[in-house]
């Protein structure tokens, strides 16, 4: 997919990169450092093979779709693989495809996409996204409605690149969890209640190295990460839905980045009984998520 024009918010504290044409997604976010930029997140780099971006809605799942398809209401209703790399479909149909631009100004840009039955899935959907600029926070939100006559499930979230300093110090990390779900290859096994000590992030510690893709829950829907490198305290607040107590981290081995996600359902929940997390959205039903990141110093 051709990236299209990249558009850029700045202000005295921070910029943001945004492509709505190649899927709705961020190519960059820094931070002010005296007389230079900082990135906060990885950036986009062209790569024929694997997209490679800083950050990109889930819409409308999060994660791996097991089982290729879902039942509602009786009914059987298939969901073919969306990467050629991965055997299950992944990550919704939202970042395969140019979202307009509906509304700009210096500080926000509102993104908008109607995805009607795309690639044979079951979904027909409009949905919103917003970055807005306000002093040292920027505001991210994603909206869903759905246009078709049968109810269907959905789920949101965001899939952001956060750096980490591999020549170290690295950056330290906190969200509160009270149980996990472990992944196998990202598909989450058991449940459970006690966290490991390497997998307990309810005090702010070091990230540390390894690989972890597992679903938390008990989450308060508040990280905080810094790193000292570039003397960045960042602070996030899921503001929508209320009370949401999930989120995924994924710490791959490379220790080069990490993902922190908020998401509305549990990976794989189209499996489960109930579609735990899942929302069966009647037409003309809305769901959305929203967060808040604040960003200040360490040493303030």
């Amino acid at each position: 997919m051709n990236p299209g024009p990249l558009i850029t918010l700045e202000n005295a504290e921070q910029r943001v990169g945004l492509l709505p044409e190649l899927g709705g997604s961020a190519a960059f976010w820094e931070v002010r450092r005296e007389d230079r930029w900082c990135p906060i997140w990885r950036s986009y780099a062209p790569n024929p093979q694997r997209r490679t971006v800083a950050n990109f809605p889930l819409l409308p799942w999060s994660n791996r779709l097991i089982g290729h398809g879902f039942e509602v209401d009786g009914k059987f209703y298939p969901v073919a693989s969306n990467r050629p790399d991965e055997g299950l479909p992944m990550h919704g149909t939202a970042w395969m495809h140019a979202w307009s631009v509906f509304d700009q100004s210096a500080s926000h840009v509102e993104m908008q996409l109607e995805s009607r039955h795309a690639d044979g899935a079951p979904w027909h959907y409009r949905a919103r996204q917003l970055y807005w600029l306000e002093g040292n926070s920027l505001l991210m939100r994603l909206e869903v409605t759905h246009l078709g006559a049968v109810r269907m499930p959905y789920g949101l979230g965001f899939h952001p690149y956060i750096l980490r300093n591999p020549a170290g110090p690295d950056v330290k990390l906190r969200f509160g969890a009270a149980g996990y779900w472990p992944g196998d290859k990202g598909v989450p096994a058991d449940h459970y209640a006690a966290l490991p000590a390497d997998w307990d992030f309810n005090h702010l510690r070091e990230i540390g190295q390894g690989n972890i893709d597992h679903n938390f829950h008990g989450c308060d829907g508040r990280m905080r990460m810094e790193r000292p490198d570039i003397d960045l305290r960042l602070d996030w607040h899921t503001t929508e839905p209320t009370g949401l107590d999930s989120a995924i981290l994924y710490r791959p081995a490379h220790g080069e980045w990490f993902c922190y996600e908020p998401v509305t359902h549990l990976t794989g929940a189209h499996a489960r009984p109930g579609l735990p997390g899942l929302r069966l959205l009647e037409q003309g039903q809305s769901m959305a998520l929203e967060v808040r990141q604040t960003l200040s110093r360490i040493t303030s």
